[in-house]
């Protein structure tokens, strides 16, 4: 798959790989995070392989891998509520658009069809925004809008605001039982934004937003060394050394958890084969991973760095 994923998600890259390979790739995927840029790159990168004319390589230069790279196939639509529309409508994902899209799927195509769903904006990009832009930029695909002045194309997490339940609902059936070869992608900042009925008929992926940070993870191996198991840890001993190790090393306690999803990650990265096979390990490390961003939230409410590393510690002590 593309580098800067393989790089960023080797583990997520590998999965997605061999179950397409396998003819085991969920007809309707669910990204989640912060940063919808990678989670845009995955789901082109995942229609790439799906329609590339070759053997998927990340360097394939058949048409098919060409057309998705420059956001011109056919068959691979970004659908948001300034993407691909007819109606008038500027603020939500509409009923006409979601039956135009319905509307494709009566025919057959030659290709294997993929629908982004998203919100997205033509905007003057933060300094953060900037950095997930130009990132995204180096990886050789195009966005679906150019560049307007300072405006750029921007995804954002998709909503019940943006696609009303109205509209959802009126896909039900075809994300159910789709036509072959058409696969819906979904991204959010939080999958309970969206209707828990897609969310039921979908498999859902946590797609971190991994900085070109360097993580020392090495002061985690004592507590994680069994893991998925904690029986031999006490909670309050676990979570003092991390309020200690936090505030020796003058670190951010959103640092420390940070670490913590590293770790979870290079678990899965060197454990993959095992992690495919095992579908309940693999689900456990995704389960936490997503956990530990809830705590990294609980931060943002002011709540105190010992509360939320005592909460964080009894979660992983007390299953």
């Amino acid at each position: 798959m593309n580098q800067i994923l393989s790089n960023k998600y080797s583990y997520l890259c590998n999965f997605f790989e061999t179950a397409q390979k396998q003819n085991r790739l969920f007809h309707s995927l669910i990204f989640h995070g912060s940063n919808q840029y990678m989670q845009y790159l995955m789901g082109l990168e995942i229609a790439r392989i799906l329609n590339c004319n070759e053997d998927g390589r990340s360097d394939c230069d058949c048409q098919n891998c060409r057309w998705i790279r420059e956001n011109k196939h056919p068959a691979v639509i970004t659908v948001s509520k300034i993407d691909n529309k007819s109606d008038l409508s500027k603020t939500v994902i509409s009923e006409e658009q979601i039956n135009g899209v319905l509307d494709t799927l009566i025919n057959s195509s030659d290709y294997h069809r993929v629908f982004i769903f998203c919100d997205a904006q033509m905007k003057k990009l933060s300094d953060e925004e900037k950095r997930e832009y130009f990132e995204f930029k180096e990886s050789g695909y195009s966005l679906p809008q150019s560049d307007d002045e300072d405006k750029i194309w921007y995804p954002s997490g998709l909503n019940q605001n943006c696609l009303s339940s109205v509209a959802a609902n009126s896909m039900l059936k075809s994300i159910e039982e789709p036509p072959s070869n058409v696969t819906f992608i979904f991204l959010t900042n939080n999958k309970e934004d969206l209707l828990q009925t897609i969310v039921s008929r979908s498999q859902a992926f946590y797609i971190p937003d991994v900085k070109n940070i360097v993580y020392n993870t090495s002061f985690l191996e004592k507590f994680f060394v069994d893991y998925p198991k904690f029986n031999h840890i006490n909670p309050l001993d676990f979570s003092s050394f991390l309020l200690k190790y936090q505030v020796e090393n003058n670190f951010e306690a959103k640092y420390i958890i940070d670490c913590i999803q590293q770790y979870l990650l290079n678990i899965a990265k060197q454990n993959f084969t095992l992690h495919f096979n095992n579908k309940v390990l693999l689900n456990m490390i995704y389960k936490d991973i997503e956990k530990t961003e809830e705590f990294k939230k609980m931060l943002d409410t002011y709540i105190k760095e010992q509360i939320v590393y005592e909460t964080l510690a009894f979660y992983f002590t007390g299953r």
